[in-house]
């Protein structure tokens, strides 16, 4: 795999860890915010997604500017990144609206018990999304390893 693509393939990994540390002070249980010592900020988390989205952008840019073409497995390769950042985009722009309505009926029990549960619903399937695109990617990049190995 070239520098470049390799820089691009390390930037979109980057992003994916800062975003779910991001999503995980919202999401993942503690025991600080079960006792109520701890209350996340949906809005700092929402805004703290921004530069992602923007390096997100910049990658896809970078990877139209190299011109991939689908007859070699790096071509194929960035064509599945630029997909892939494209899908995690999506998801981190549901996840700020989620974080947005969750700050807006902080104290709305009605909101929690119905429309939260669809909105969750969209979320998770955006999620769910990227990630099976990034098996895809995983697997191209098993098949670059080995091909250059060879």
């Amino acid at each position: 795999m070239t520098g470049e693509v390799a820089d691009l393939a390390l930037e979109v990994n980057s992003v994916l860890r800062e975003y779910l540390s991001i999503q995980n002070r919202i999401f993942k249980f503690s025991l600080k915010k079960a006792l109520g010592l701890f209350r996340p900020d949906p809005l700092e988390a929402s805004e703290a997604v921004v530069p992602l989205l923007d390096r997100l952008e910049k990658v896809r840019v970078g990877i139209k500017g190299l011109s991939p073409s689908e007859e070699s497995e790096e071509g194929r390769f960035l064509m599945v990144l630029r997909a892939y950042s494209r899908a995690m985009s999506k998801a981190m722009g549901s996840f700020r609206d989620l974080c947005v309505k969750l700050e807006r009926h902080k104290k709305d029990r009605k909101y929690r018990k119905g429309p939260y549960l669809e909105d969750m619903k969209s979320f998770q399937e955006m999620e769910t999304s990227y990630l099976e695109i990034g098996l895809k990617l995983n697997e191209l990049k098993k098949l670059i390893s080995e091909e250059s190995e060879k």
